[in-house]
């Protein structure tokens, strides 16, 4: 006999047995979420096959190939499901099955760090539990109790429930376990997961709860009847959307809510907008603008707070055109963007019939607004935006503040959609000044896409993931383009410096030959000008271990060994000099003289000899000529003046170049410049006033100096780890850690936020 009494609206017919109930709540409950799970995969399907069609390259598109990933990993992800749902069945029934003492008493959960990759996924199955406890919590309670009654307990822990929001939630994530999927897949089978499970999990509900009060096992806590589908009147939910970023319910948290979510903290994003929001708080009580009413001060004065979709209906409003809140903070940097755009939504209130003194913000979609606005300020004061591209961004506000109303992952996912766009609209135009025609089409693109999200965004989120990816693939077309021009600039910078180590070689050659001796004007005019080219040529086309570079160097010595000494006879030069015409024209044919031209040398030289030999002094067309020489000398280009060039460019005074001898810089900032790597951003002073953004394309092999371009793909910088490191204590480059935009921005943002709380 069951020790629970019968309430009176169930049947009076024997109660069935524990283990019976949970047999048959066990095959109910699974055929049902494996038919959720059905769903989820056509859905996920779908929606990858009309990515790939979109994608225009059937055989190549990562969407196919994550459509095929997809299907490869259905079979063990459904078992995965199931295993996870048959376990929680089991481990119930054992509670509700007779045992000995100490029989089924487990030890304490063994503590473990979760790897980073795996902390995304704990949070979205953190916020699926929340959504699912949220719209269904009451059907929740009621079956907790049930089962709590079952089990002989007083209350179930979530961990021991089959059936808990948590263990709901959790089943996708177990299921994953071992799987190698592509994490947007991952993602987008949680969202789908999420939406389908919470459509009809009310059924699945109502009808275990059935069972167990026909069972004869009751609950203290009742759902309300009639057991309709709620409608919170407070939170605005969207409709569901085909992309797997698009939010559901668990994004909409009550102001003031905390869930599960609220303590899962890890993952960096999640830690970053944690102290933002914990900073904001702090912040904003003495910085409010006192004629903005916000989620804080919600009741004062008869005031509420404005439900979500009132506020997607002013935002909507004000997207079609750039706010005046968003002009005044352009001309107006001191002024805050936020508290203006603020005070002008619930100036606006009056346009859905709502009086503007009866209303405030929210506290939670105040916290999206501030961020958005602070965000958006920091870009506009510190990125290298032209006016065309300021005025471009400042259209991204409103649809960006309304991203973050309906979606706060905004703020928590490097791979959020919203996030990438900004990424890559910020990459197209940041810095991009229309100088050739692949930059203004470049431009032209972005505009494009910033119209089109004016245009077509609504409260679906898919429409960030469809002009995010349009954007990448004709970014991806632009970075070939600049991948190609960076290869030319490395390729003519490494010739530059080959051309600049061989010459130096031929120098140093001749310093070790004509140390100690006095070469005659002509003499020294031929060493200086044709031989060291031919020497440089040698080492770039053979090198210096070459029987060339040899034959070379024993003309030198040759011909120094001519030099008059006191006594020489002036009649043995020239028969001397005739002697070694063939390879002194070997050499002058390098330099492109030769015939008259060469036989001219020849003559200056034995003439300069034969002076030399008389004790006469030389004559005025050698002392010309030498005077001359430098005109006459086809120069190696110095990398001083390439260095000086693009400094000057971008700083007329800075003189950071020519050497490190003279440069003090210290220990730390040298071995920072050391660690910069190929493909790293980073900031140099401009005379405008701002660090203009370049990238470490190519280091030397040669000199080791770091070779930097600009976004077009273009040479601006050649400087070594010194020189660099100087640069950076002179206040003239700056080195950040982040890449992306949109990071950057944020921990800027937090920055500003404990300098003002300092």
């Amino acid at each position: 006999m069951n020790e629970y009494p019968n309430p009176g609206n169930v049947p009076t017919t024997p109660p069935a047995s524990a283990r019976d109930v949970v047999t048959a709540m066990r095959r109910r409950s699974t055929e049902h979420l494996q038919a959720v799970l059905a769903r989820v995969f056509a859905r996920a399907d779908d929606w990858l096959f009309d990515l790939a069609k979109k994608d225009g390259v059937p055989d190549g598109s990562p969407y196919l190939y994550a459509m095929r990933a997809l299907r490869a990993s259905r079979a063990p992800l459904e078992r995965g499901f199931r295993d996870y749902l048959d376990k929680g069945f089991s481990k119930f029934e054992v509670r509700t099955s007779p045992r000995r003492p100490g029989e089924g008493e487990s030890d304490l959960p063994e503590l473990s760090l979760l790897p980073e990759a795996e902390l995304e996924q704990q949070l979205a199955t953190n916020l699926t539990a929340e959504a699912i406890t949220r719209i269904h919590g009451n059907q929740l309670d009621e079956l907790s109790g049930r089962l709590a009654r079952m089990a002989g307990v007083a209350n179930l822990e979530a961990d021991g429930n089959p059936l808990s929001a948590y263990a709901l939630a959790g089943a996708i994530g177990a299921a994953h376990e071992g799987i190698d999927l592509p994490d947007d897949v991952r993602m987008v089978l949680f969202k789908y997961y999420e939406r389908e499970l919470i459509h009809d999990l009310r059924d699945l509900l109502t009808d275990i709860n059935a069972r167990l009060e026909a069972a004869g096992f009751r609950s203290d806590k009742v759902a309300p009847k009639p057991a309709q589908r709620p409608k919170p009147a407070a939170d605005f939910v969207p409709p569901a959307t085909a992309d797997g970023f698009a939010p559901a319910a668990s994004d909409y948290m009550p102001s003031g809510a905390a869930g599960p979510a609220q303590e899962s903290a890890g993952a960096e994003d999640r830690a970053v907008f944690d102290a933002l929001q914990q900073l904001l708080h702090a912040w904003r009580p003495a910085h409010q603008d006192g004629t903005q009413q916000g989620g804080r001060q919600t009741g004062g004065g008869g005031q509420r707070p404005l439900k979500a979709n009132e506020m997607m209906s002013l935002l909507s409003l004000m997207q079609a055109s750039v706010p005046q809140a968003v002009h005044d903070a352009l001309d107006r940097p001191e002024v805050s963007l936020a508290a203006l755009l603020k005070n002008e939504v619930l100036r606006g209130a009056s346009r859905i019939g709502l009086p503007p003194e009866d209303v405030s913000i929210s506290q939670a979609d105040e916290d999206a607004v501030d961020l958005v606005g602070m965000l958006f300020d920091v870009m506009f004061d510190e990125r290298d935006f032209e006016q065309t591209a300021r005025t471009m961004i400042s259209r991204l506000v409103v649809p960006f503040v309304k991203a973050a109303v309906l979606d706060r992952r905004l703020f928590l996912y490097k791979t959020h959609p919203a996030r990438r766009l900004l990424n890559s609209l910020a990459e197209a135009v940041e810095g991009n000044r229309g100088e050739g025609p692949q930059e203004r089409e470049l431009l032209q693109k972005a505009e494009n896409t910033v119209d089109r999200l004016i245009a077509e965004f609504n409260e679906d989120l898919a429409i960030f993931e469809t002009l995010e990816q349009e954007l990448r693939q004709f970014l991806e077309q632009h970075r070939r383009r600049v991948e190609l021009a960076e290869r030319r600039a490395a390729e003519a910078q490494r010739g530059q410096e080959r051309l600049e180590q061989a010459r130096d070689l031929a120098k140093v050659e001749l310093e070790h030959r004509t140390r100690g001796l006095e070469p005659t004007p002509a003499m020294r005019d031929f060493l200086e000008r044709n031989w060291t080219h031919h020497l440089s040529m040698i080492a770039l086309r053979e090198g210096p271990d070459s029987g060339s570079w040899q034959t070379a160097l024993t003309v030198a010595d040759r011909l120094l060994a001519l030099l008059p000494k006191p006594g020489d006879p002036a009649e043995a030069i020239e028969p001397a000099v005739l002697a070694m015409r063939e390879p002194i024209e070997t050499v002058l044919a390098s330099s492109g003289i030769i015939g008259e031209a060469a036989q001219d040398v020849m003559n200056g030289l034995c003439e300069s000899l034969q002076r030399r030999a008389r004790g006469q002094a030389p004559a005025q067309a050698e002392v010309l000529a030498e005077g001359h020489a430098d005109d006459n000398v086809v120069q190696m280009p110095d990398r001083r003046s390439a260095v000086v060039a693009a400094l000057t460019d971008l700083k007329p005074k800075l003189e950071v170049v020519g050497g490190k001898a003279d440069i003090e810089v210290s220990d730390s900032d040298v071995e920072q410049m050391r660690q910069i790597k190929i493909g790293t951003w980073i900031h140099i002073a401009g005379d405008d006033g701002k660090h203009h953004p370049v990238k470490l394309s190519w280091i030397s092999p040669i000199s080791s100096r770091l070779m930097f371009v600009n976004r077009r793909g273009v040479r601006v910088l050649v400087a070594s780890i010194e020189e660099l490191a100087a640069m950076k204590q002179a206040g003239n480059l700056l080195v950040r850690e982040q890449e992306q935009v949109f990071d950057q921005v944020l921990h800027r943002v937090m920055g500003k936020l404990r300098e003002d709380l300092a």
